[in-house]
């Protein structure tokens, strides 16, 4: 008995005094977990030690871990925050450890996505009862002068026995219409090709709006061959360039948070939609042996927790060296974990000189390993880190996903933004009048990829979402988040005005090819919603009272007089006076 247990401790024993590998005088392993990470970060590493972040998501795929896009840049700007020298485009040891470490944890939580707020009707999600479709595959997706269909799609369904519906014709007829609604409807799964030959408007909102439904979708969204792109022979300029990139990268969030891949390659995409239909099972458990670039729990916050660590290690540094020692390490762990580090088991490590000193990299791997040791510890970090945070922080959701969120706003400001006014000068004043919260997606500064997971936090903390297309901006963004939310059930008020050609937008003249593409978007968006039943509006003012009237207790909204005296009205209960444009 005494030799067994002899045994078990040297085990242990030697996982305690595990060598410390060193980068640049820099300590990184310090026990099995911190040194089988190492293993894989070292496979994908550039040879500075550094991961860039085209291959974050190769690593952590490699871990049976999957990030979305969104997920991995937001790792990347967490990496950057408070005062850390390094650029917003890879990560190091120390973080990936840390990282790692966040997203096993809230995986073993199985943590179902938060519930917008929004929310008045549920969506059911389309079952896989085979005998009630005629066709299996609908080729969505970017038309004419695009080629995919007849050259790619059709022969291989053709070659593999599976039936389809192609709603490219030469001679359209207005009796089509119906009928390609029904074939989409009763479609198996839908294959819808975002190319790089058109705007695909229609085809992005389409996406988005079917993602949300449930409906097994498979998307594929050609790149960019180059910054030089042109759309019936126009050439595209950089502002709506970047406006169509902004759009396909929110697109992609959108579907990326219901777990489903987006492909690059049509070829792939087509394979793995043959496997879907032919061993029955959802698009969402393609994974990479198909070719897929899976994502799970792609509605996670992530680094918020990289954050706090950089926020408590910065705190405590007072050297130009950037290196804490033993006791601001140990105080630096209790400012942000709640509890004492465990200095014996530091020591057990490897380093018994108390007049050592740590870098950020070596704080992030001594808690990584502490954690891996002391599972119960993490659970205490999330905890103890939901109390510290301010209530301001925009973050702090993250920290418990299945948590309803604490702030909730009345109406959430989305649509037309860049040389759009309309929310200063008309709907923030009127949502003010009765005393109504809102949040305001409209950024002064330079739009990033990073507002796309915080601006979605805010707009599912919302009870009426107001979309606001004027025909001013391109919105192609706001279409897409609008008829996703439409096919989410959410209560959507939705304003849309026309494009008109010879418009500028940003200094720049639309040309009549380009308002043609966007209207033909804001005619679907408008189907869209009368087929839903969603409050449509032309003009700008109707539709904001609209959503005033739209929450729960509009019959007793007290709007505030100029002398701040609030003035109690009554609402009547019938409804809002519909308007439908017609474009």
């Amino acid at each position: 008995m005494s030799s067994l247990v002899a045994f078990v401790l040297s085990i242990f024993s030697e996982d305690d005094r595990d060598h410390s590998d060193t980068c640049n005088g820099t300590h990184r392993v310090w026990g099995k977990t911190t040194r089988d990470l190492l293993r894989v970060f070292n496979k994908f590493q550039d040879g500075n030690e550094r991961l860039p972040i085209h291959l974050i998501r190769d690593v952590f795929n490699s871990i049976g871990l999957y990030p979305s896009n969104s997920q991995v840049f937001e790792m990347v700007q967490c990496a950057v925050e408070y005062g850390s020298p390094c650029e917003p485009d890879h990560i190091t040891f120390g973080e990936f450890s840390i990282l790692v470490t966040e997203l096993q944890n809230y995986y073993s939580k199985r943590l179902t996505a938060p519930v917008p707020k929004s929310l008045y009707k549920e969506k059911s999600r389309d079952t896989m009862e085979c005998s009630k479709w005629k066709r299996k595959v609908f080729l969505g997706g970017s038309c004419n002068p695009t080629t995919w269909r007849q050259e790619a799609a059709i022969p291989f369904y053709k070659k593999k026995g599976i039936t389809f519906y192609n709603p490219q014709v030469q001679t359209w007829r207005p009796e089509l219409m119906e009928l390609e609604a029904q074939a989409k409807e009763s479609a198996e799964l839908l294959l819808f090709v975002i190319d790089n030959r058109t705007r695909a408007v229609s085809s992005m909102i389409e996406t988005a709006y079917l993602t949300a439904r449930g409906r097994q979708v498979i998307t594929v969204m050609d790149d960019y061959n180059s910054t030089e792109v042109y759309f019936h022979q126009e050439k595209v300029t950089s502002k709506e360039l970047d406006d169509i990139m902004r759009g396909r990268q929110i697109l992609v969030d959108l579907i990326e948070r219901n777990a489903l891949p987006v492909f690059k390659d049509i070829n792939t995409a087509l394979k793995c939609s043959a496997h879907v239909l032919q061993k029955n099972v959802p698009v969402s458990e393609l994974g990479k042996e198909q070719g897929a670039v899976p994502t799970k729990y792609g509605f996670l916050k992530v680094g918020e927790i990289l954050l706090q660590l950089r926020e408590a290690f910065n705190s405590m540094n007072t050297s130009s060296d950037g290196r804490l020692t033993l006791s601001d390490i140990c105080l630096a762990h209790r400012s942000c974990m709640g509890y004492t580090l465990d200095v014996n088991w530091l020591r057990k490590c490897g380093h018994w000189d108390d007049n050592d000193t740590y870098s950020f990299e070596e704080f992030c791997c001594i808690l990584a390993e502490y954690h891996s040791q002391k599972k119960s510890v993490w659970k205490r970090l999330l905890d103890i880190a939901r109390n510290v945070l301010p209530s301001g922080v925009s973050h702090n959701s993250m920290f418990d996903c299945n948590k309803e969120y604490d702030s909730t706003f009345d109406i959430y400001l989305g649509g037309s933004c860049g040389d759009s006014e309309w929310r200063d000068n008309i709907a923030i004043p009127m949502i003010r009048k009765y005393g109504l919260s809102y949040t305001n997606p409209n950024v002064r500064t330079e739009w990033k990829y990073k507002f796309i997971p915080m601006q979605v936090a805010n707009r599912e903390k919302c009870r009426v979402l107001l979309y606001v297309i004027t025909g001013k901006t391109r919105s192609l963004s706001s279409m897409i988040e609008a008829g996703y939310y439409i096919g989410k059930g959410c209560k959507v008020v939705l304003c849309v005005q026309k494009m008109v050609p010879d418009t500028y937008i940003g200094g720049e003249k639309i040309t009549k090819a380009a308002a043609d593409d966007y209207n033909r978007g804001r005619s679907y968006l408008i189907d869209l919603a009368s087929r839903e039943g969603v409050q449509l509006f032309e003009d700008i003012s109707e539709a904001v009272e609209c959503a005033i009237d739209s929450l729960p207790e509009r019959c007793s909204i007290t709007p505030v007089s100029r002398a701040g005296t609030p003035q109690k009205i009554s609402r009547p209960n019938t409804p809002v006076k519909m308007r439908n444009p017609t474009l």
